[in-house]
């Protein structure tokens, strides 16, 4: 239209105004949904390494029962404190190269293997709860949201602080 064309020729500093108050407002509502995920994200984190850590301390306190004074002892100790340091602590880790890079002999299934005749013990239903707690808290740290999200959140953020000057002018 040629009327709005006229307006936008004479008065430019309207539409730099109206420009930077939709981009605050998107920013604004961008910034408050993130916040939200990723504070939804840190709390599921926190509930999950909660259930793995009492489900690993109810494996440690079953095997100390089950195989105090064996042979094996020292070895099953030997696999929960492998577990322990090189999958539980690993929090940086992305959770696909974790699944994806698992040692061949997982330390898990050497404590089933070892603590199991027969019949599966009490010992196979806290290393199949300790299982199903690992894969909570791998989903947990798998990222929420896309690069895109950052990005457009990093640029509407460089046009809010770059219209301060633009503005003062």
């Amino acid at each position: 239209d040629a009327g709005v064309f006229a307006v936008l020729s004479q008065d430019s500093s309207q539409f730099v105004q109206n420009f930077l108050t939709v981009s605050g407002l998107l920013f604004s509502i961008l910034v408050g949904q993130t916040y939200y995920f990723m504070y939804q994200q840190q709390e599921n984190l926190y509930y999950a390494l909660f259930n793995e850590v009492t489900e690993a301390k109810s494996l440690l306190e079953q095997v100390a029962l089950v195989c105090q004074g064996r042979s094996m002892y020292k070895q099953v100790l030997q696999y929960i404190s492998n577990y322990v340091e090189y999958d539980l602590k690993q929090l940086q880790c992305d959770p696909a190269i974790l699944l994806s890079a698992r040692p061949v002999d997982d330390p898990l299934e050497s404590i089933m293997y070892m603590t199991s005749v027969g019949v599966p013990s009490t010992v196979y239903e806290t290393v199949r709860s300790l299982r199903q707690a690992r894969a909570t808290r791998l989903g947990a740290l798998q990222r929420k949201l896309p690069k895109a999200h950052m990005i457009l959140l990093w640029v509407l953020a460089v046009i809010e602080l770059a219209s301060f000057p633009l503005l003062g002018a």
